[in-house]
C-alpha cells in the first residue's frame, strides 16, 4: 500500500502532465491506472498521439520533476518541438528534453548553477558553466532517462572523487554517460563505441558540448579482434547492441583493456556497459590489469554472456574489490543489473589503519 507522501506525489505528477495535454487527459489517466497498454491524448502545440502506457507513465514522471525547478519548461518543450516536426517525433525530443530536468533538479537544490537550452538542432544542460549538449538526431529519451533521470551513475562515493581524474567508458553510446562523467568534474574520459553512426553522433554531441579536448571517442568493440557490425544502426536500440553475435558490412577494431589504459595517465573509473563484454574482461587474460582501477561501474547482462552475476563478482573480490548492487535493471532483452566495485584498501599489519 502507498503511504500519503506518495499517494500526493502521484496526485501531483497527474497535475503536472495535464499542462500538456488539451484533451483526454482524465481517460488517459484511467486508462494508465488500470494497466491500458495505449491510451491517446492531444498534446499542446503537437497534436494528437497514441502513447504505450510507459511513454504516459515517463511523460507524467519528467513533467512532475520539471515543474519542481523549471515550471515553464515543459510547455516550452512542447512549442519547441512541434516546428515543423510530425506529432511521434515531436513527442520522442519532448521526452528527451524532460529527461534532464530531474538532474537539473538536484544540481540546482545544491547550490549549483543549472540551465537547460532548447531548440530543434540542439538540448542542452549547463551546470556551473559545464555543458552536455546533444544533437536531436543523436539521442534517445531513454538513454538521457538512464543516466539523468534514474541516476545509473549516480553513486556518490565515485563522483566525489571524480574532479580532475580520468575515465574509460567502454559502451560510450552516443556519448551521454561521458559526458555525465565530464559534468561531474572528470578531466578526461576515453569512450569506446563500436557502432559506426553511434560512434559518430557520439562525437557530435561531444563536439556540441565544447569538450573535445575531454573526451576522446573510439568507434571499436572491446575485443582481441576485429568485429563486424551493422554500419548504420537505430539511435533507440542501440543501447541493447551487443558485439558478442553482431554480423555487419562493417568492420570496426578491437581494442584490448591494455590499449586503452595506454591512453590515460590516472586510471579512476572503469565504466562497462557493453551488453556481454565485462564477462571477457573480468574472467579473461587481462583481468589482472583491472587492479589499477579505483572502482568500476558495470552493468551486467547475463541473457548475452552466458555468464552469473555471481561469476563475475566472486572473480572481482579475488581482485581485491568489494562490489555492492547499485540498481536493478532486469531487462527482459538482456537481464542484469548495475554494480559499483570499489577496490579494497589493503589490510595493515598488526591491525592498523
Amino acid at each position: 500500500m502507498l503511504s500519503p507522501a506518495k499517494v500526493k506525489e502521484k496526485a501531483l505528477m497527474a497535475l503536472s502532465v495535464r499542462k500538456l495535454v488539451e484533451r483526454g487527459w482524465l481517460t488517459a489517466l484511467l486508462g494508465y491506472l488500470i494497466k491500458r497498454e495505449e491510451v491517446e491524448v492531444r498534446l499542446k502545440y503537437i497534436g494528437d498521439l497514441r502513447l504505450q502506457r510507459k511513454d504516459f507513465g515517463a511523460l507524467a514522471i519528467l513533467t512532475y520533476y520539471a515543474t519542481t525547478c523549471q515550471p515553464g519548461l515543459s510547455e516550452e518543450l512542447a512549442k519547441t518541438f512541434s516546428r515543423s516536426l510530425e506529432p511521434r517525433r515531436a513527442f520522442s525530443l519532448l521526452l528527451a528534453g524532460l529527461s534532464l530536468a530531474p538532474y537539473a533538479c538536484k544540481k540546482q537544490s545544491t547550490g549549483n548553477k543549472v540551465s537547460i537550452n532548447m531548440s530543434p538542432e540542439r538540448l542542452s544542460l549547463e551546470v556551473n558553466g559545464v555543458s552536455a549538449a546533444f544533437n536531436p538526431n543523436c539521442v534517445d529519451a531513454s538513454l538521457l532517462m538512464g543516466v539523468f533521470t534514474k541516476g545509473e551513475y549516480e553513486i556518490p562515493e565515485v563522483l566525489s572523487g571524480l574532479k580532475g581524474r580520468e575515465v574509460i567508458d567502454v559502451g560510450a553510446n552516443v556519448g551521454d554517460s561521458a559526458l555525465y562523467f565530464v559534468l561531474n568534474g572528470a578531466r578526461k574520459v576515453i569512450a569506446v563505441e563500436p557502432l559506426p553512426n553511434v560512434a559518430k553522433c557520439a562525437e557530435e554531441n561531444v563536439r556540441l558540448s565544447g569538450a573535445t579536448d575531454k573526451v576522446k571517442v573510439i568507434n571499436a568493440a572491446l575485443s582481441n579482434e576485429p568485429v563486424n557490425v551493422p554500419c548504420s544502426y537505430d539511435v533507440s536500440s542501440s543501447g541493447v547492441f551487443t558485439t558478442i553475435s553482431s554480423s555487419g558490412p562493417c568492420k570496426v577494431p578491437g581494442v584490448s583493456l591494455d590499449d586503452l589504459l595506454g591512453m590515460i595517465n590516472d586510471p579512476y573509473l572503469l565504466k562497462m556497459d557493453c551488453e556481454g563484454c565485462e564477462a571477457q574482461v573480468i574472467l579473461g587474460p587481462e583481468r589482472e590489469r583491472l587492479k589499477v582501477f579505483e572502482h568500476i561501474i558495470l552493468e551486467t547482462h547475463p541473457l548475452n554472456s552466458g555468464v552469473s552475476d555471481e561469476k563475475l563478482l566472486t572473480s572481482l573480490k579475488g581482485l581485491g574489490f568489494e562490489c555492492r548492487l547499485h540498481m536493478e535493471k532486469h531487462d527482459p532483452k538482456v537481464g542484469g543489473s548495475i554494480y559499483h566495485c570499489k577496490k579494497s584498501k589493503p589490510r595493515q599489519p598488526n591491525g592498523a589503519l
